[in-house]
C-alpha cells in the first residue's frame, strides 16, 4: 500500500519541488541557527573578557591608587616633627616614670590630632592601628590598641624592611585573631636624621575587598573578588571558609596564585563555568579576578539561536506554501520585483516595483513598495538622529575631542605647557537663593550662564564645567593658542559687565570673584556614560585658589598669568598674601585694560 503523500509527490511537480525545498532548507536552517550561535558565543566569549580584563583594570588602579595614598599618609605622620621630637622624648626617658608616662600621652595626642584632624576622618577610618617601633629589637613601645604593645616584630617584613624604606607587607594573617591584615610601614627618623624606630599601620582590609565587589558591569551572576598566596578569600567573612578547608581552586585562582595574568573559559571555585580574567597583584599578595557564568555571558547567543531556528523554520513553510502556489503566470511580476530589488540595491531608493496584477503577486509588489518606503524613511530618520547626536555630543565635548571619540579613540589624555584657567564664582547668589522658589532660581542662573557660555563662544575659549554657581573655562586647548591669558583676561572683564548688566535687570546685588591662572596642565576624557572633558594638575588648583582667596567684585590673577598680561592691562600689587596648601604668593589684582584713561573694574 502506498501512503498518499508519497503518491502526491510522485504525481504533482509543485509538491515534489516544495518536498525537495523542505529537505534542503531545513538542514541548512539547522546548521545556519547552530554557526550562529558558535559564531555569536565566540564573539559574546571574547566581549566578556574584554569587558572583565577593563573592569579588572579599573579595579587595579583602584586598589594602587588607595594604597598609595595611605603609604602617603604614613610617611607625611613620620615626617611630623611633634611626632618625631615627641618620640625622641619618650625614648630617652626610663619607662614607667612620670615623665615617661607623660610624654607617652603627648605622643598619643600627636598621633590623634595627626590621624583624625589633619588628615580627615575619611582617611584615619581607614587606618585600624598605628604602631611605633623600636629600631633595635622590633618592640612596640607605643599602639593605639594597647594589648600589642610590648610585642616583638624582628623578623617581620615591615619592620625589616621598614627601617629602611617604605613598605607595602603583602597581605597575612594575623597572629592573634588569623584575620587577614595590611600593613603599611616607613622609616622613623629624628630632626638629625638619626633613626628612631619604625612607624607601622594596620590598614583597613574590607577596603580593598569592597573596591573590587563593586557591581558595576558584572551582570547578575559576575563577581569579583581576592585571593590571598594560600587560596584563601579575601574576606573577613569568608577568609578560610570552612567549606574551602584547602583553600579555593579553580584554573583561573591557580594561575594567578602562580603569578600568571589571563583570561579564558573554565569552572569556578563552585564548579560553574565562567568566563574570567585573572592576574597577580605582587604587591599586595593577591589574586584578583572576574567572573560572570557562561549561561549568563552567552544567553544572547542562544536566544539568537533559537530565534534563527524558529524565524528559520516559519519562513521555510511560508515559502514552501508559496512555492505551491506559484505558477508560471506570475513569475514575470516576480522578474520585475527583483529587476526592482537590483537597482534599489545599487543605491537607488526611489525605484518602485510595478504592480501587474492583484494577486498574490500584487501583494508582494505593494508591500515591498511600502517596505521601501519605511526603508528610506527609516534612513532618513536615522541621518538626522545622527546629527542630533552629534549636536548633543559636541555640546559636551569639544569639536577636535568629540572627532577623536568618533574615530574610535578609547583614552583620550593630552598635556599642555601653556594654559589659563578661570575659575569665577557668584558672590551673594546662595543667600538670594534662599527667598526664590526652584524654578525662578534655575531661571536666573540659566540667565547668568547663558550670556557667559555667549561670551566665552565670542573669546574662543573652552568651558570646562559649571558647579553650583561657580563656572570655569580655559584657554590654550585643546587647541594651544598664544594669546590664551589674555582671552581669559578679556573675558573676564566682560563677565564683571555681564553681572553688572544683571544686576540693573534684576534690581540684584550679586557680583563675581574671580581667580586666574596659568601653567602646564594634563586634559582628558573620564567616566563612560556621562562622560565630561576635564582638566587636572597643578595650574588648575592654584587657579582656584587664586578664586577662593580673592576680593569680591575683582579678578585675582596669580604671578605666572601677570608675565603673560603686564603689558596690556592695568594691574594692582597684592604683594605676598597666604594660600591654603600653597603658602604666600605674588598676586594681582586686574583692573582694566591697558589704555588711556581706563576705569578701574571693581
Amino acid at each position: 500500500m502506498q501512503l498518499p503523500g508519497l503518491s502526491l509527490l510522485k504525481r504533482s511537480l509543485k509538491a515534489r519541488m516544495t518536498g525537495y525545498f523542505l529537505l534542503v532548507s531545513l538542514p541548512v536552517a539547522g546548521a545556519l541557527a547552530g554557526a550562529s550561535y558558535w559564531l555569536s558565543a565566540g564573539t559574546l566569549e571574547r566581549m566578556a573578557i574584554d569587558r572583565f580584563e577593563v573592569i579588572a583594570d579599573h579595579r587595579e588602579q583602584e586598589i594602587d591608587r588607595f594604597i598609595a595614598d595611605q603609604a602617603d599618609i604614613i610617611r607625611k605622620i613620620a615626617n611630623l616633627d611633634s611626632l618625631r621630637d615627641g618620640v625622641a622624648r619618650l625614648l630617652a626617658l626610663p619607662e614607667g616614670s612620670r615623665e615617661y608616662e607623660a610624654a607617652y600621652l603627648d605622643m598619643a595626642d600627636t598621633l590623634f590630632r595627626s590621624t583624625f584632624l589633619d588628615y580627615g576622618s575619611s582617611a584615619a577610618t581607614d587606618i585600624t592601628e598605628l604602631l611605633l617601633l623600636r629600631q633595635v629589637g622590633g618592640e612596640v613601645f607605643f599602639s593605639t590598641n594597647p594589648d600589642h604593645e610590648h610585642r616583638y616584630h624582628l623578623s617581620d617584613a615591615f619592620f625589616v624592611v621598614g627601617r629602611e624604606r617604605t613598605y607595602v607587607q603583602p597581605v597575612y594573617p594575623a597572629a592573634d585573631t588569623g584575620l587577614p591584615t595590611l600593613t603599611i610601614s616607613t622609616p622613623l627618623t629624628g630632626r638629625d636624621g638619626k633613626p628612631l624606630g619604625v612607624l607601622a599601620a594596620n590598614i583597613r582590609v574590607p577596603v580593598l575587598v569592597d573596591i573590587v565587589s563593586d557591581r558595576s558591569g558584572l551582570g547578575t551572576t559576575g563577581e569579583s573578588y581576592l585571593i590571598d598566596a594560600h587560596n584563601r578569600f579575601l574576606s573577613v567573612a569568608r577568609f578560610g571558609d570552612e567549606a574551602f578547608p584547602r583553600g579555593a581552586h579553580s584554573e583561573g585562582i591557580d594561575a594567578a596564585v602562580q603569578g600568571h595574568t589571563g583570561a579564558g573559559l573554565y569552572r569556578n571555585y563552585a564548579g560553574q563555568r565562567v568566563i574570567g580574567s585573572y592576574r597577580w597583584l605582587p604587591e599586595l599578595g593577591l589574586a584578583l579576578l572576574t567572573e560572570i557564568r557562561v549561561s549568563e555571558a552567552l544567553r544572547p547567543a542562544t536566544r539568537l539561536g533559537w530565534m534563527i531556528l524558529g524565524v528559520g523554520s516559519l519562513a521555510l513553510a511560508l515559502l514552501a506554501v508559496g512555492i505551491y502556489l506559484i505558477t508560471a503566470r506570475i513569475a514575470r511580476p516576480i522578474l520585475e520585483v527583483s529587476a526592482t530589488t537590483e537597482r534599489i540595491s545599487a543605491g537607488d531608493l526611489s525605484q518602485r516595483a510595478p504592480i501587474m496584477t492583484e494577486d498574490e503577486t500584487g501583494t508582494l509588489a505593494r508591500n515591498f513598495n511600502r517596505m521601501i518606503d519605511r526603508l528610506r524613511q527609516t534612513l532618513d530618520d536615522l541621518a538626522r538622529e545622527q546629527q542630533e547626536s552629534e549636536r548633543l555630543l559636541l555640546n559636551i565635548l569639544p569639536g577636535p575631542i568629540a572627532e577623536r571619540l568618533k574615530k574610535g579613540e578609547d583614552n583620550i589624555a593630552d598635556s599642555f605647557a601653556e594654559v589659563t584657567i578661570l575659575f569665577a564664582d557668584i558672590v551673594n547668589f546662595t543667600p538670594m537663593s534662599a527667598s526664590l522658589p526652584a524654578s525662578r532660581l534655575v531661571s536666573l542662573l540659566n540667565e547668568i550662564f547663558c550670556e557667559f557660555d555667549r561670551l566665552s563662544e565670542v573669546r574662543g575659549l573652552e568651558k570646562i564645567k559649571t558647579i553650583g554657581d561657580a563656572y570655569m573655562v580655559g584657554a590654550g586647548l585643546p587647541v594651544t593658542r598664544d594669546d590664551h591669558a589674555r582671552v581669559v583676561a578679556e573675558f573676564a572683564l566682560d563677565m564683571i559687565d555681564a553681572i553688572h548688566a544683571f544686576n540693573r535687570r534684576h534690581d540684584a546685588d550679586l557680583a563675581m570673584r574671580i581667580g586666574i591662572n596659568s601653567g602646564p596642565v594634563v586634559a582628558g576624557v573620564i567616566g563612560t556614560r556621562k562622560f565630561i572633558y576635564d582638566i587636572w594638575g597643578d595650574a588648575v588648583n592654584t587657579a582656584a585658589r587664586m578664586e577662593s582667596h580673592g576680593v569680591e567684585g575683582c579678578i585675582q590673577v596669580s604671578e605666572s598669568t601677570y608675565h603673560y598680561l603686564q603689558d596690556q592691562f592695568l594691574f594692582e600689587d597684592r604683594g605676598l598674601i597666604p594660600i591654603k596648601g600653597k603658602g604666600r604668593m605674588h598676586t594681582y589684582i586686574l583692573k582694566g585694560r591697558r589704555q588711556p584713561e581706563a576705569e578701574c573694574v571693581s
